[in-house]
């Protein structure tokens, strides 16, 4: 793994930097297509959002491109972009100097499944609470990380629920069902993260020819969709079943006209480069 800080090869950060102490920071995690980050306008968006609901100062857009083509290591490569509020003394107030800290991580070729794999996904525990920066990637993911120490043998996913027993999110990607011919999504106005590929899909549905909406899925709902898909910069959209259901598809019925619309468009994000 290749690693810089501030722009400088290595892997020293200060142990009062903030993002160790307390979280106070963001990242993207990102697709490289040779060097390029697919999508930057959209994860550059998010990272500017999260910063200035922490009131972090941004770092030069150039600099953060210029460190991802650094580290891509190579053509088709994962990395990660992380942005603190960089040292500080003990204590939760900020200080009246903040020097950020800018990190980019990479180096790996991203392994993504086969187009054909359909996603295992088991239903976790734990809760996802109300966020005060809600959509945005922020650095303190310990509701994520509790949910995939979760994951069974023959998971791949797990589906995340929030207090009133609603899908939430998926442990690290956005959650669609297909119900009556309509692609729907979990809202995050306030739980989960508003992710890249979820929003490319949102503007681009219509145009395929699909109705997408923003709405509460209840666990019952999700159970009984025509299809479950899953987002990320690693995996674009991919077909998922929740653990110990059978594919109908696969028994031997036909896909919709609507299911096939939504592999369609899946296969479109996931050619971008």
């Amino acid at each position: 793994m290749t690693i810089l800080v501030n722009g400088e090869r290595g892997n020293r950060i200060d142990p009062s930097d903030r993002g160790l102490q307390f979280g106070d920071g963001v990242f993207e995690t990102l697709r490289l297509e040779a060097g390029r980050p697919v999508l930057w306008e959209r994860h550059w968006a998010r990272l500017c959002r999260g910063l200035e609901g922490l009131g972090i100062p941004r770092p030069r857009e150039q600099d953060c491109l210029d460190d991802l083509r650094a580290v891509a290591g190579s053509p088709r490569a994962l990395a990660k972009l992380i942005v603190t509020r960089g040292p500080g003394p003990r204590g939760y107030a900020i200080p009246e100097r903040v020097q950020p800290t800018r990190i980019a991580m990479g180096g790996a070729p991203l392994a993504v499944p086969d187009e054909g794999h359909i996603l295992r996904l088991g239903v976790c525990s734990t809760r996802t609470g109300r966020s005060p920066l809600p959509g945005c990637k922020h650095l303190n993911r310990l509701e994520n990380v509790l949910a995939r120490r979760e994951w069974g043998a023959d998971w791949d996913e797990g589906l995340m629920l929030d207090g009133g027993g609603n899908a939430s999110c998926a442990t690290q990607s956005n959650v669609f069902i297909l119900e009556g011919g309509c692609l729907l999504t979990p809202r995050v106005d306030e739980f989960g993260v508003a992710g890249t590929r979820r929003g490319w899909l949102l503007e681009h549905a219509s145009r395929a020819g699909l109705v997408v909406q923003e709405a509460r899925l209840s666990l019952e709902r999700v159970q009984a969709a025509e299809g479950i898909f899953l987002s990320n910069s690693r995996i674009g959209l991919r077909r998922a079943l929740l653990v110990g259901q059978r594919d109908r598809v696969a028994g031997g019925g036909q896909a919709s006209p609507a299911l096939a619309m939504v592999s369609a468009l899946g296969a479109e994000l996931n050619a971008l480069a």
